[in-house]
């Protein structure tokens, strides 16, 4: 299995290939279990202890995992502080899950879909909070806004894969916490992170 890795800055868990490997088999693994589990009502636990778990791939970090269908965005979730982080392997686990079954703009994944899903597995760096936007760069940072109760994450492809700029990336990121397009000039909170994909290679 050959797995590329995509940087959005200099941070990286630093995984050997065989780790990712691992990493991503579970992902895969954990979509067609849990997307017939759900089908055909079986209880059978997921085989975790299978998998040539490593010390990285036991550190608490947070994952998102994103599921695409010819491109087209099918599922996408993840955790961010102040959810305490997982350890990498189940994190991405638990997210492939939540992805495929729980993504509340999407119906749930069907075992025919599986064929035709790409994932993408995507490692985020600590997250820090940041003075003002001049510190978020675009595409080498995922971006997080919270004002008041509301809240909303990029990941740093968001915006590149979009063609947005900085101003129209806060807007739709305005709009997804469900405030006003302007609504990031006033009175929002911003941390940032950088991230690594892993994703099947050709």
């Amino acid at each position: 299995m050959k797995i590329n890795e995509h940087r959005s800055g200099a941070w990286t868990p630093d995984l050997t290939e065989e780790e990712k490997a691992t990493l991503f088999s579970i992902a895969k693994d954990t979509l067609a279990w849990c997307v017939s589990k759900a089908d055909s009502g079986e209880k059978e636990p997921f085989a975790i202890e299978g998998y040539a778990l490593t010390p990285k791939l036991k550190t608490p970090l947070h994952t998102f995992v994103t599921l695409k269908t010819r491109g087209d965005l099918r599922g996408c979730i993840g955790s961010l502080p102040p959810a305490a982080a997982l350890p990498l392997y189940r994190s991405v686990h638990q997210n492939a899950i939540s992805a495929a079954l729980h993504d509340y703009r999407f119906s749930p994944v069907q075992p025919a879909e599986l064929a035709t899903i790409a994932v993408d597995v995507s490692i985020l760096s600590p997250v820090k909070t940041i003075p003002n936007l001049e510190a978020f760069k675009l595409g080498k940072h995922g971006i997080i806004l919270s004002k008041g109760a509301s809240r909303a994450v990029f990941l740093p492809e968001v915006a590149t894969e979009q063609g947005w700029t900085k101003e129209e990336t806060l807007a739709h990121l305005s709009r997804k916490a469900g405030l006003a397009a302007d609504a990031w000039h006033r009175d929002a909170q911003f941390q940032v992170f950088e991230s690594v994909v892993l994703s099947l290679g050709k």
